[in-house]
């Protein structure tokens, strides 16, 4: 049972004429009072010099928020949906690469950040076909009871900030997969900021492309942060599960997060495809964490290459990998000279 609001008591009141009915009325209704309750309620409320003013009840026009809710599901089933597999149609045609860039972490002291720049001159433009993915982290981002952690790197947050857009807006990204240090705090939205012109796709955690080549091939690629599952005897075993277990079977699968490096393939006995799993390293050379664990270092390459070959005529060379970019951009350049021969794989 609940207490009765002044409005409801002085109602009553007003209704009965007296304080026993009015009591006797309440309760009925379902309220908690009692005639000596009343009495002294409205002792109270004429020796008070004030009188709280009640708000009055804002009417609710349901049939205006059903309506609303329904178009507001409808919406966001409709881009869950798009965005399940999401189509991109490839303009260039003849042989292209796509870089897939591990965890940056920019602001760490213990990143290779020569070698970052290094590989992103690659891929910001002067490599015709030679196009760039990231797989998340690009900075520390500390927060929460990690932000103690900034004490112990000598880049700031702001000058973190000034080199995340600095290195990110180099380069026109096919697409960018937001990583857990990226989406701690306010991370996710100034990143969406920075990648508001320059990244084809934004989003957080996963995203699955189709490629649409021009001869009319396809390049399915499923990229994460981290794909669940870990295996003291492989690097890529969550990678390679899912490949093996998921029912859209593309051809690429690819992530980041656990700062290792390693590459599977295997192929589909129903079609003959080949599908290739593939852990990529970060930046972080030198990783406090890890050597608290007494983890070994495994970041043999942070920005492994897939060079697509539309015309090959073969599984095994229809995507190929690189794991060093600058051998990429040599292989790519060489590839699409055979092909403006009218050459290709087989």
């Amino acid at each position: 049972m609940t207490r009765p609001s002044e409005e409801v008591i002085k109602h009553a009141i007003a209704q009965t004429g007296g304080f026993r009915p009015a009591a006797r009325l309440l309760r009925e209704q379902g309220y908690d009072i009692s005639e000596s309750g009343i009495r002294g309620m409205k002792k109270r409320w004429d020796d008070s010099d004030f009188e709280l003013v009640e708000e009055p009840k804002r009417s609710i026009d349901i049939e205006a928020l059903v309506n609303r809710r329904i178009n507001q599901f409808a919406q966001k089933r409709e881009k869950f949906e798009r965005e399940k597999i999401i189509p991109v149609r490839v303009k260039r045609d003849g042989p292209i690469g796509i870089g897939f860039f591990g965890d940056m972490h920019l602001d760490d002291d213990g990143t290779d950040l020569a070698q970052v720049l290094e590989h992103v001159d690659l891929f910001d433009g002067r490599n015709e076909g030679l196009y760039a993915a990231n797989v998340g982290d690009v900075f520390n981002n500390w927060a929460g009871r990690l932000a103690r952690l900034y004490s112990e790197q000598s880049t700031s947050a702001d000058e973190a900030l000034a080199l995340v857009e600095h290195v990110l807006q180099k380069i026109d990204w096919l697409y960018y997969t937001d990583g857990n240090h990226d989406l701690w705090g306010q991370g996710g939205d100034i990143l969406k900021h920075i990648l508001a012109n320059n990244a084809l796709v934004h989003k957080s955690n996963k995203v699955r492309l189709q490629l649409q080549l021009p001869n009319g091939r396809d390049v399915k690629i499923y990229s994460v942060h981290g794909f669940r599952g870990k295996s003291m005897w492989s690097e890529t075993f969550g990678a390679a599960k899912t490949a093996q277990l998921d029912g859209e079977h593309h051809d690429i699968y690819v992530a980041g997060h656990i700062h290792t490096s390693g590459y599977a393939h295997g192929m589909r006995p129903s079609s003959s495809q080949i599908w290739h799993a593939l852990q990529v390293a970060s930046y972080k050379k030198i990783d406090r964490y890890a050597e608290e664990l007494n983890l070994d270092a495994k970041d043999l390459y942070n920005c492994p290459v897939a060079l697509i070959d539309p015309y090959a005529t073969s599984e095994m060379n229809f995507i190929r990998f690189e794991f060093d970019p600058h051998e990429a951009a040599e292989r790519l350049r060489w590839m699409q000279a055979r092909w403006r021969q009218g050459l290709t794989s087989h």
